[in-house]
């Protein structure tokens, strides 16, 4: 039996411009992804075929600890599931083992690598990044799961591998691979150069309701905007992520589906000392860049006290890494 522990950090779009939609049913998309300090937790044990435990996992308050009973029996193949604890405040998703990208992304490794070992990968992820906020959560754990099941298995972080089967999972898999901060072309998942990154004190807001990503761009579609050829050209020709000013051609339509993501950004942006205001992907999160730590604090309590989900953090040049070993 063999342990890792990971982060998985989120990520905020400095700049995401959506294009026409592609044959192959994406839309052409031109976007700068900032990573963030607010990050979920990986932990991943690796079992091996007549190898049988029983861990003790993280589960709530009531019950914070409980027990899992853990087994390899001969051909049985590759066995992932997931353990998943939500520390957001905000209600979590049931995820199926199916559904879930970081069983997902372990399995992806697995067929892309040709592995057939009788084995279970077993993963609790601890998450603070709330769901359906726009700040690719679910990517960033598959990222880290890729970077676990590769480091279990004696696979370099640098094979190939990873980095096909973090495309194959979706645009911000592969960014999460490499962190920071990085424009990225095409479908949004090619990468067109890194960026210096920042360093400024943000506070995400997030109401109750949530935006799909898929109503979000067939609302873009009933009635699109599309970034201008310059534009797109000036974006990628940035070097640092203090030069991109913040755009985001998914609000509009975000807005016309969650109203009230209106009334935060007009809320954010009345508060002295925030220096800008831009949904978080297609929503329902807020970012909201502030001068210095004590604003953003003054402006994380205010939007609690309106009902809203709140946290400070901060831009980071961090990303899906693994933890050194406990001692």
């Amino acid at each position: 039996m063999k342990s890792i522990d990971l982060i998985a950090p989120a990520k905020v779009n400095l700049y995401l411009g959506i294009g026409r939609k592609r044959d192959d049913g994406y839309h052409d998309a031109t976007t700068v992804m900032h990573a963030l300090s607010m990050h979920d937790k990986l932990h991943m044990t690796l079992l091996g075929s007549g190898e049988r435990t029983v861990l003790f996992e993280p589960c709530d308050a009531a019950q914070p600890l409980r027990q899992f009973e853990a087994a390899v029996d001969p051909h049985s193949g590759l066995a992932v599931s997931a353990n998943t604890v939500w520390r957001t405040g905000i209600a979590g998703e049931n995820i199926s083992d199916e559904d879930n990208l970081a069983c997902r992304a372990v399995r992806a490794l697995a067929e892309a690598l040709g592995r057939h070992e009788d084995e279970l990968m077993r993963i609790t992820i601890e998450k603070h990044i709330p769901h359906q906020t726009g700040l690719g959560g679910g990517s960033a754990d598959a990222a880290a799961a890729l970077l676990g099941a590769a480091d279990l298995w004696g696979i370099p972080a640098t094979d190939p591998m990873l980095a096909e089967a973090a495309r194959a999972l979706g645009a911000d898999v592969l960014f999460f691979l490499k962190g920071g901060c990085a424009a990225l072309g095409g479908r949004g998942d090619e990468f067109a150069g890194t960026l210096t990154p920042r360093h400024d004190s943000v506070v995400i807001i997030r109401p109750e309701g949530g935006v799909s990503t898929a109503q979000a761009y067939a609302t873009f579609d009933n009635d699109p905007a599309f970034p201008t050829p310059g534009e797109t050209e000036a974006i990628l020709a940035h070097t640092a992520a203090s030069e991109v000013a913040l755009s985001n051609n998914l609000a509009a339509p975000a807005e016309k589906i969650l109203p009230e993501l209106a009334d935060i950004r007009a809320f954010a942006r009345a508060i002295d000392g925030v220096t800008d205001v831009l949904l978080c992907g297609s929503g329902s999160g807020t970012l909201a860049v502030c001068k210095d730590m004590k604003t953003a604090q003054a402006l994380s309590a205010a939007a609690r006290q309106k009902g809203w989900w709140a946290r400070t953090t901060s831009f980071s040049s961090i990303r899906a890494a693994k933890l050194p070993e406990k001692k």
